[in-house]
């Protein structure tokens, strides 16, 4: 009787809502799995150091992953803030531990050691081992009330070596809990997200909505955004114990509630070929043409509703692998956490040219007729400006007579300057704003762009006139920067005849209680712009023929069995080979759907194409070979 006088209540985790694709097929499931807390005890600081070696030692013999983010590496000591040239984060966690400004990692280290009662005797890197666990539990709230979650999915042997030597372990204890789980890998990482124990930042801030310091929460994507919905109720489990700490019976228990299912818009099948077709092709652009080419993204849009259909950037990373993989992801220069799709913001170039065209048509600036003689240098105020044909590299050619429908076809600088310079740079910024460029889409992930319209509105932030020479720039879609999804949005609305509507990625809340009703996301038109149909007709006549009749893609859709309308465009950048784009809709006719995709360092539009082109191919179900069922790096191989 002596033996069971320790009593606790232990919460009992609820599984997260799980995610589908549109189809039903699953994309964040749940499985059970084992995770390892610690709870504070009696035992002297020595002996608790002992146990935490001992925890460390087995996991790293059975390859399990415990929690570290001490910003400080092994021996020999530096610091680890990923994107802090100026030392601003960390100058800030120095205040937060209370550390003086001056101090290197070596001495960061010794305080520490000092804080944390760390014996000398052991060596460097056990004692960075056994300070990053310590420093862990101080960040996670660790006494007698809250245990430390050390790890998470370990594996059976981890589990049953630390029963058989419980005695060894003294305060460690295994929970058996949902684990989450991807069921696809790395497949649309960047839409679902991942999670992970909860930061003290974040508990101050969701501690009066009942989470605890071992809860595990979005941190990005999907998990994130639909928090408050994937997270179900906890249950509870009031036990006795033993003075060491093992159970010996389970008193009462109120089971755990989970969280709501959420169906996407995504299609994984297509997403599967989006994310298969832009690696496949950044890597032969690396191979054969830039050797800088290094990332990328492409947005693929329901040109009648919004809905987003697949969304691929590149490079990717695992949610499942992310804290054993995480000292890689931070350091990798190609930054494979940022969602390209959302939050990189590029030159248009000449997919720019659509807009200057349809603003110039419906402000009777030009008509469908209008022609101009390209002259290769276009004259502006003492200002000379090239059409990109009118270069030493192509014999200082010229493009002729041209009008809408052929100046798209050959993209055609002199034409759009001319245009542009009629125009005015008022008029095609408030063109810009109609179609969503320059502004966020309020797609329902964070972290997104805005990106910049290139205007008299933008240079006004900085007290700054804009010059007439500058609107050519603009016609032909230099310095703006827009981010992908702006992008499709942008074409979309061309492709359905001037309706904009607000992207979603969340097709459906799936209620989990009996007078709920789903949660459905119906099309939400947010700018009607009422386009003239012989207007809208010369602006898709330009683009199918970017794509037929010797245009700047037709190389690559020529053959294609549906029409396609598109456009290439290549842009100049600071530093390396130029960024490549293209954006497109089909079926010609009758548009369905509608692609973006832009190619840091890709040399020229062209070169991305290929990446449209598979996902029209997938879409139509022309070559069902182009649907594998499971994307892996090794099937990108081959």
């Amino acid at each position: 009787m002596s033996e069971k006088r320790g009593m606790k209540s232990i919460e009992m985790k609820a599984p997260r809502g799980e995610i589908f694709d549109r189809y039903g097929r699953p994309l964040v499931t749940n499985r059970m799995g084992f995770t390892v807390q610690i709870q504070k005890t009696q035992l002297p600081d020595g002996e608790f150091h002992q146990v935490l070696f001992r925890l460390l030692e087995l996991f790293e013999k059975n390859q399990d992953q415990y929690i570290d983010t001490l910003p400080i590496s092994f021996a020999p000591f530096e610091f680890i803030f990923p994107d802090d040239a100026e030392g601003t984060k960390e100058k800030q966690w120095k205040t937060k531990m209370k550390l003086a400004d001056s101090m290197d990692a070596k001495g960061v280290m010794e305080a520490l050691k000092t804080k944390y009662k760390i014996n000398s005797t052991y060596p460097l890197n056990q004692q960075r081992k056994l300070i990053g666990l310590l420093y862990e539990m101080r960040l996670r709230g660790f006494n007698f009330n809250t245990p430390f979650v050390v790890a998470t999915d370990v594996n059976s042997n981890s589990v049953m070596q630390i029963e058989e030597r419980h005695l060894d372990f003294q305060g460690v204890f295994v929970m058996t809990e949902p684990i989450r789980q991807y069921t696809e890998g790395s497949l649309a990482a960047h839409v679902l997200g991942r999670v992970g124990i909860i930061y003290e930042e974040e508990y101050q801030k969701l501690r009066s909505r009942g989470y605890g310091m071992t809860d595990i929460v979005g941190k990005d994507g999907m998990e994130k955004q639909l928090e408050s919905d994937l997270r179900g109720e906890n249950g509870m489990q009031s036990i006795s114990q033993t003075l060491n700490g093992k159970t010996t019976e389970v008193l009462a228990s109120r089971p755990p509630k989970p969280g709501k299912n959420i169906v996407l818009t995504i299609d994984a099948n297509l997403q599967k070929v989006a994310e298969q077709s832009l690696a496949k092709t950044i890597q032969h652009i690396q191979g054969k043409v830039a050797t800088d080419a290094d990332s990328g993204a492409v947005v693929v849009l329901d040109v009648n509703t919004g809905e987003v259909l697949a969304m691929a950037s590149y490079p990717y990373f695992d949610p499942s692998k992310f804290n054993e993989q995480y000292s890689k992801l931070i350091k990798n220069p190609s930054k494979p956490m940022l969602n390209r799709a959302i939050a990189g913001a590029y030159p248009p170039a000449s997919t720019f040219k659509m807009l200057t065209g349809i603003a110039a048509l419906e402000e009777n600036v030009i008509s469908a007729t209008w022609t101009l003689k390209c002259q290769g240098l276009y004259k502006l105020n003492g200002e000379q400006k090239r059409c990109w044909i009118y270069n030493p590299q192509y014999g200082m050619r010229t493009h002729g007579v041209e009008n809408i429908e052929t100046a798209l076809r050959d993209s055609c600088n002199y034409f759009f300057y001319d245009v542009g310079r009629q125009l005015g740079i008022d008029r095609l910024e408030q063109y810009g704003k109609k179609f969503g460029l320059g502004e966020a889409t309020g797609i329902e992930l964070q972290g997104e762009e805005k990106g910049l319209f290139a205007g008299k509105t933008y240079r006004a932030r900085f007290k700054q006139p804009w010059w007439p020479g500058e609107t050519l720039s603009a016609a032909i879609g230099q310095m703006h920067m827009f981010t992908p999804i702006q992008q499709a949005n942008y074409i979309s609305t061309l492709a359905n005849g001037g309706t904009r509507y607000k992207l979603h990625i969340v097709k459906r809340i799936k209620a989990n209680k009996p007078y709920e009703d789903d949660l459905e996301k119906l099309p939400e038109p947010v700018e009607q712009l009422n386009l003239k149909k012989e207007n809208i007709f010369a602006i898709r006549e330009g683009m199918r023929q970017v794509t037929q009749e010797d245009g700047t893609a037709s190389s690559i859709f020529r053959d294609f069995p549906i029409p396609v309308a598109g456009k290439t465009g290549t842009a100049e950048v600071a530093n390396g080979s130029n960024n490549g784009g293209f954006v497109g809709f089909a079926p010609y006719e009758n548009p369905q759907i509608a692609v973006a995709v832009v190619i840091e360092h890709g040399k020229s539009g062209g070169n991305t194409a290929p990446v449209v082109r598979d996902i029209f191919e997938a879409y139509f179900h022309i070559n069902e070979q182009a649907v594998p069922d499971r994307i892996t790096p090794q099937t990108w191989a081959q």
